[in-house]
């Protein structure tokens, strides 16, 4: 009988993982809250189950008999992983656990958890939805909610304006909201792997091109994040980093257990199946899977949108040489 794999998440994204899996040989039990979501004909079974209703997903791995043996894999929206991991945790699977998605989910555990293993963070503050103390109207800060990861929970305050916030909870905003300063300086992102570190220096929207390194500090970074990595369990899983460089040091701002979006659109300009690559890293453990930073980092400008497409210009090595330069005090 076939292995199967518990497949959250049916939207256009997903196929080519969902695909992969079966390519491997897998019996692909898939969920979607939507049943006329893309992926619902492809999969070899579908249950009407969105993929943040952890008691409707643990009823459809009762019901096909799933097992210590068998597999969960999500690359839906980071919620995905809240009820993955209730769902793997109740059928006894190796899988993230809710306490480490829960950090990962939540900017106040996650700030919280940066500061006592001595990662630097923006100065930030904690603050309830009707008590926001006194902001200094001569600073730009960054207001977000504690489970929001998109640009409509992230506001930008200036000259202390306030703007309106939502009266009740809800997925997005379940506590508190963090109030944080802005740091300026350049933007990068970070995707551990295997071993790896792949560098992205990162522009406005999706733009990017890769770096091989980080420049002087790159070792003490990548050293204090892989112990991170190491303390929330995570040696074996993808993660993402976003962090900020200036003259006055670093600072790590957001963390991701999602695919990586400009790793996945690096590879797929120099012909590299990523889809494949990343599932039997997951559900085989193949680490040599994923390809090597140092063989693919190439100086390519990425720059687009996944609706309106990207497009992809060969820059000189001279960028590298910039970057080898760069140091960090």
């Amino acid at each position: 009988m076939k292995q199967k794999v518990l497949f959250l998440g049916c939207n256009t994204d997903q196929l080519p993982y969902l695909l992969s899996i079966q390519k491997l040989g897998f019996f692909v039990v898939a969920t979607d809250r939507n049943p006329e979501a893309p992926g619902v004909k492809l999969a070899d079974k579908f249950y009407n189950v969105g993929y943040t209703d952890a008691k409707g997903l643990k009823q459809v791995a009762i019901s096909e008999k799933f097992t210590t043996e068998d597999k969960i894999f999500t690359t839906a929206y980071h919620f995905a992983y809240e009820a993955a991991s209730e769902v793997a945790e109740y059928l006894g699977m190796p899988y993230i656990s809710k306490q480490t998605v829960d950090i990962c989910l939540n900017k106040f555990r996650f700030y919280e958890f940066l500061k006592d293993i001595d990662i630097p963070i923006p100065q930030t503050q904690l603050f309830d939805r009707l008590n926001f103390g006194k902001v200094d109207s001569t600073k730009i800060y960054y207001l977000k909610s504690d489970y929001g990861k998109s640009s409509r929970f992230c506001h930008r305050i200036v000259n202390g304006e306030i703007p309106p916030l939502p009266s009740t909870s809800d997925m997005f905003f379940r506590k508190v909201f963090l109030l944080q300063e802005e740091v300026r300086g350049v933007h990068y992102r970070l995707n551990f792997y295997s071993g790896q570190v792949s560098v992205f220096l990162k522009f406005k929207g999706l733009t990017a091109v890769g770096l091989p390194s980080l420049g002087l500090e790159h070792k003490t970074i990548s050293e204090k994040l892989s112990k991170a990595i190491e303390a929330l369990g995570l040696i074996s899983y993808l993660v993402k980093f976003d962090l900020i460089i200036n003259e006055s040091g670093w600072y790590v701002i957001d963390i991701g257990l999602d695919p990586p979006f400009r790793l996945r659109l690096l590879c797929s300009y120099l012909g590299i199946d990523f889809e494949m690559a990343y599932t039997r890293h997951y559900l085989l453990n193949d680490w040599s899977a994923l390809p090597a930073w140092s063989k693919i980092c190439r100086p390519v400008l990425m720059l687009g949108t996944p609706q309106a497409g990207f497009t992809f210009t060969e820059l000189g090595d001279d960028i590298y040489e910039d970057s080898a330069n760069k140091c960090v005090r």
